[in-house]
């Protein structure tokens, strides 16, 4: 029986939707909305401003990589995307981690899946970048 292969495109609704979150939430952060203050109270105020630069960047950086037509040139973009991606979460679910408190225990564990989960989606990037390398097809 022959096997069918089926590309469904390089970017998972999900990873969209957290791109899109992430610059919306980002900018209307960085432009002075402010967050709820139960967690935005616990931690430092350059936490939150590294969140937020980090949210609007890799968000906006993620979203162009899908406009690009150029595969390699994506996903390199889509690779420094899933950096801030996995920073981004990860620096405010320790940050949160580290107040001791026990009302931060959801908040930490969703950072933190975040995180990994752009963390494999950032491995995964690369493995495909590296395939394209090999196969000397970069443009």
């Amino acid at each position: 029986m022959p096997t069918t292969i089926v590309v469904t495109g390089r970017h998972r609704p999900h990873e969209v939707m957290f791109l899109a979150l992430s610059a919306l939430l980002g900018t209307a952060f960085v432009a002075g909305v402010k967050p709820p203050t139960s967690l935005e109270q616990l931690v430092d105020p350059w936490v939150l401003w590294v969140w937020y630069l980090l949210l609007l960047s890799s968000g906006v950086i993620g979203l162009a990589s899908i406009l690009l037509p150029d595969t390699y040139r994506a996903l390199v973009l889509e690779l420094a995307a899933m950096h801030g991606q996995t920073a981004a979460p990860l620096l405010y679910g320790v940050a949160l981690l580290s107040t001791g408190s026990g009302a931060v225990v959801f908040a930490v564990a969703f950072c933190l899946s975040w995180a990994a989960a752009s963390a494999w989606r950032g491995w995964q990037v690369w493995t495909g970048m590296r395939a394209l390398r090999q196969a000397g097809d970069m443009g």
